[in-house]
């Protein structure tokens, strides 16, 4: 029987295609979940399940499973909609997520791994009923950090809270909400932090909610989130296009995607992939680094057609570059997919000529008798990916396993029709929430 809601549940470890099953969850399009370990080695994971519910999962030591229904609920079909989970250097559990250009869904509980006592709250109270893009990270220091975007796509404002005495602080704003010619939106990549301590950040700045309007690229480094360096200049938050190091400024309808991605090669040089037209007008991977005299860009892979960047809410198979591990030397791993069968999957980029050096690797999912076993119950289902997510351990900078899971790809936010092709689109079965411990 499903958990009502705050139900605690407990259940016997159940072992479905080589993997420990944490639950089944919804699978209508692909969100982000939650992802933590706690001291004391417990797993703990915060997913939709089944039924669209915010759910709390906790695998102790010993491999027992507990779960905990959260009173919000997935409409069910906004890519946007990814979960988020840190624990705090006090110990404290924390969950955000559900939330696109809508109400702050916030949830934390004083000890980790107790999900029983998990309850949720505001954060700070104030500019929380228009959140987007929630994301924790930990400073320098081991502080707790929370960045969320206040307000809508070509209008939103990025603010900074601080964990510290028990409740939130803010810190201030992140990123500008206008520059002079109107509203725009920021769009950063993950901070990465590098080996001196500071933490690097790339932007995709928009003007509407419309994709095509994403203009200008840049970069800044911090080690406090207060004050910033950007092309040898120190500058103040928050930051904005005319602030921030130009890495790249094609203007809008230039084919710029805001999913741009930023990785430190081995030397701790930011390296920053992203996305336009290129050559013939063609989608283009570009990478990007810093040099003497700015930024040194390079197309990397372009595709053999065009995938027009255009519209609102997610778009379904953009062209995509990520980093795929830690970098050797001037060598970083990437994965790196195009529209229009120019897929090109695993590579490795030479961070000194900006090229890509490498043949294709297997790809992860190739041979691989876990992913034959999820493929087996998609049936019926339109656009499905894999998914594979690394799980943090305790330890900063360590992964204790990984989480694989099935579901339909983005869909412009919307719900998706039963067709002849696709006759449970609409109404897709659960995927089971694998986890494999590494060991």
């Amino acid at each position: 029987m499903p958990a009502t809601l705050s139900q605690i549940t407990a259940a016997a470890p159940t072992r479905t295609a080589g993997g420990l099953q944490v639950d089944m969850v919804w699978s209508g399009v692909g969100t982000g979940i939650g992802a933590a370990t706690a001291r004391d080695g417990t797993h703990l994971f915060a997913y939709y399940d089944a039924d669209r519910y915010l759910t709390l999962a906790a695998i102790d030591p010993a491999g027992r499973i507990t779960r905990r229904r959260l009173a919000s609920r997935f409409a069910g079909w906004d890519a946007h909609n990814a979960i988020t989970m840190a624990i705090g250097p006090d110990d404290s559990l924390h969950i955000a997520g559900n939330m696109h250009a809508s109400p702050m869904v916030y949830a934390h509980g004083p000890h980790a791994p107790d999900i029983a006592s998990v309850r949720l709250s505001p954060m700070t109270g104030q500019n929380e009923a228009s959140a987007t893009y929630p994301h924790f990270l930990h400073d320098a220091k081991g502080n707790l950090l929370f960045m969320y975007r206040d307000g809508g796509s070509g209008n939103g404002t990025w603010l900074l809270n601080r964990w510290e005495g028990g409740a939130w602080t803010r810190v201030g704003s992140l990123f500008a909400d206008h520059d002079d010619a109107g509203p725009i939106s920021a769009y950063p990549t993950e901070f990465v932090r590098g080996p001196d301590g500071r933490f690097h950040v790339a932007v995709v700045w928009r003007r509407t909610p419309d994709v095509a309007t994403n203009f200008a690229l840049s970069y800044a480094s911090t080690a406090d989130f207060r004050s910033w360096q950007a092309g040898g200049r120190s500058i103040t938050g928050p930051l904005s296009p005319e602030t921030m190091a130009t890495v790249d400024a094609p203007g809008e309808n230039a084919g710029l995607v805001n999913n741009a991605a930023l990785g430190l090669d081995g030397a701790g040089r930011p390296i920053i992939l992203y996305t336009r037209y290129g050559e013939g007008g063609h989608n283009a991977i570009f990478a990007a680094t810093p040099g003497a005299n700015g930024w040194t860009t390079r197309a990397i892979a372009t595709a053999p057609g065009r995938a027009q960047i255009a519209g609102r809410g997610s778009i379904p198979d953009l062209p995509v570059a990520v980093f795929a591990g830690p970098p050797r030397g001037s060598r970083l791993p990437v994965h790196i997919a195009l529209p229009h069968g120019g897929d090109l999957h695993d590579r490795v980029l030479d961070t000194d000529r900006l090229a890509l050096i490498a043949a294709d690797a297997p790809h992860p999912h190739a041979d691989d008798p876990v992913a034959d076993a999820l493929k087996a119950q998609t049936n019926g289902m339109a656009d499905v990916a894999l998914h594979d997510m690394p799980v943090p351990a305790a330890t900063p900078g360590e992964v204790a396993g990984r989480l694989r899971w099935f579901a339909q790809k983005a869909n412009g936010d919307r719900p998706r029709a039963c067709t002849d092709d696709a006759p449970r689109a609409c109404a897709p079965p659960p995927s089971p929430l694998l986890w494999f411990p590494d060991h």
